[in-house]
């Protein structure tokens, strides 16, 4: 019985450890990301990872433009340029930093946005006023890509 509980706990300890190493592998290649509110993103996709579909496999896995508006620990309100709420909240790995073309409207607005925060580090919009309309759209992914809830490619 004794030989039972010390084997036990020589396997638990070991998978304690193993986990540990794990997690050191898998935080060397995990770069820190912080986002200020105000910041433009992209969003990925994850639904379509899962999917058996071509129609679906060529669908971009990532959205346009979208502006941060609040932020939890590891997570981050978004919401489209024209002020409507995307998400609640997604996960920091979730979002890339949006880079404009140069001489496009969201480049104005990226450079008057960081000349705001050069005169007051916390500013979360542009000094200058930027028309909506002149902002692209971002669609959403349910518009994109419907996902059936009948559709057997999908999980479960």
């Amino acid at each position: 019985m004794g030989l039972s509980y010390a084997m036990r706990n020589d396997a638990f300890s070991e998978a304690l450890r193993h986990a540990a190493k794990q997690k050191k592998a898998f935080d060397k290649h995990i770069k820190p990301t912080e986002f200020q509110i105000g910041d433009l993103v992209q969003c990925y996709d994850s639904r379509l990872d899962e999917t058996h579909s071509s129609m679906r496999k060529l669908a971009p896995r990532w959205s346009g433009p979208l502006r941060i508006v609040g932020r939890s620990t590891n997570s981050y309100q978004l919401e489209d340029l024209q002020g409507t709420r995307f998400s609640s909240a997604t996960h920091t790995r979730l979002l890339c930093p949006f880079i404009p073309r140069p001489g496009t409207t969201l480049a104005a607005y990226n450079n008057a946005l960081r000349l705001a925060r050069k005169a007051n580090p916390k500013a979360t919009r542009p000094t200058t006023d930027f028309d909506v309309e002149t902002l692209p759209l971002t669609p959403r992914p349910e518009a994109r890509i419907p996902l059936d809830r009948n559709d057997p490619t999908q999980p479960e």
